[in-house]
């Protein structure tokens, strides 16, 4: 019943947002019931489809589906910045805004939901939430990506080069990934319903719980984006600030709501996975397609351009991306960990200007350096894991 809903109003409200010319306000509000419904039809798929393919590709088909307004909003900022700069400027504020909203925000609220409710599970020990062993997969390419991504404000450009890199860096972990063994998991509620099924059917309907839930989320984005747009430019808002918070709220929205009911069923392990494998897309196959993008819309093959406030806004998103890696190298997110990724998200609103923002971002890699140098362990196991993943 609840998937049944969930499919209706998702289906009536993105209908009332195309048939309807309203004020501003009403469409964010007409988008966002359209986003809540496909998170929750997003969850059952995601779960049920573990039933047949391994955890760590179900994790980034899910990943995947949920960033999709994430990228057409980003890709459509920088095929637009092929001939109107200020479009570059969008596209590195929204795609670093996404970045850090979901690792210094998303990332604690599930931990700390998870911790909440799913005390006493075997994933919980503690005040730490315990990742599978899997999940290296994830933070090691998740490392190697960061480790790269510092080249890019250095540079001052992110070329079509570095395009090649991050998408075969991408593909490389999604074969891995696809050929991960599968195992055992426990269904619950909707999604135990529907392993129940017979193979066959029960795979027609996971494709089409991903399809329903994609096209929700696709043709929502937009008027949701835009409703919210419009609603904060009547608040005198900059337009810097709203492509950069304001929209990522939107694409982002529906990643945080499938996150918080699987960590509400006491999935957390698969909520904080399914975050981390979305930070894994976005430093890899996101920014790899933005050059493309600009090329295509400016007619050339080109690098897109970084002026310094871009390079500087990439600079504190990967010193932020490495002492996530880091923190969580260990196989753990324990309470400490999700207040100081908190405490820090939020430190550069209390911080706005320029310098103290480029000092956050030395004090994230300081912070990475004491983390490695107390516990050499967890980037000694995780280096061991991708040696032997290429040997």
């Amino acid at each position: 019943m609840p998937l049944i809903l969930s499919v209706i109003l998702g289906g009536i409200s993105a209908t009332l947002l195309h048939i309807l010319h309203v004020p501003p306000y009403y469409e964010a509000l007409l988008g966002a019931a359209t986003i809540m419904a496909a998170g929750y039809i997003l969850s059952v798929a995601v779960e049920a489809a573990q039933k047949d393919i391994s955890r760590s590709f179900a994790t980034i088909i899910l990943a995947l589906l949920a960033v999709l307004p994430e990228y057409a909003v980003d890709i459509y900022l920088a095929y637009t910045g092929g001939t109107d700069p200020r479009y570059v400027h969008y596209a590195t504020a929204n795609m670093t805004g996404a970045n850090r909203m979901l690792l210094g925000l998303f990332w604690p609220i599930v931990g700390f939901v998870g911790l909440y409710f799913a005390r006493g599970r075997k994933t919980v020990k503690g005040k730490a939430i315990i990742l599978d062993r899997s999940f290296r997969l994830e933070i090691f390419f998740l490392l190697l990506a960061t480790f790269y991504s510092f080249k890019l404000p250095i540079m001052g450009h992110i070329s079509l080069l570095d395009s090649i890199v991050l998408i075969l860096l991408f593909l490389l972990y999604a074969r891995i990934a696809s050929r991960s063994h599968l195992r055992e998991e426990e269904f619950e509620g909707v999604a135990e319903v529907i392993v129940r099924f017979r193979p066959v059917l029960r795979k027609i309907v996971v494709f089409l719980l991903f399809l329903v839930a994609g096209v929700l989320i696709f043709t929502s984005v937009e008027k949701f984006t835009e409703g919210l747009i419009k609603t904060g430019e009547l608040l005198g808002i900059s337009e810097f600030l709203l492509i950069q918070w304001v929209a990522p709220v939107a694409s982002e929205l529906p990643e945080l709501i499938v996150a918080i009911l699987l960590a509400l069923k006491g999935k957390t392990t698969t909520a904080i996975g399914a975050l981390v494998s979305s930070k894994v897309n976005q430093w890899t196959l996101l920014i790899g397609a933005l050059p493309i993008a600009y090329s295509l819309g400016s007619g050339r093959l080109a690098a897109m351009p970084l002026d310094y406030v871009q390079r500087e806004e990439i600079f504190l998103t990967a010193a932020q991306s490495l002492m996530g890696t880091i923190l969580i190298a260990d196989l753990k997110l324990s309470r400490g960990d999700a207040i100081l990724l908190f405490v820090l998200f939020w430190a550069q609103w209390v911080f706005p200007s320029p310098q103290i923002r480029l000092l956050l971002g030395w004090v994230y890699i300081i912070i990475s350096i004491a983390l490695v140098i107390r516990d050499r362990g967890r980037m000694v196991n995780l280096l061991r894991y991708g040696w032997n993943l290429f040997t």
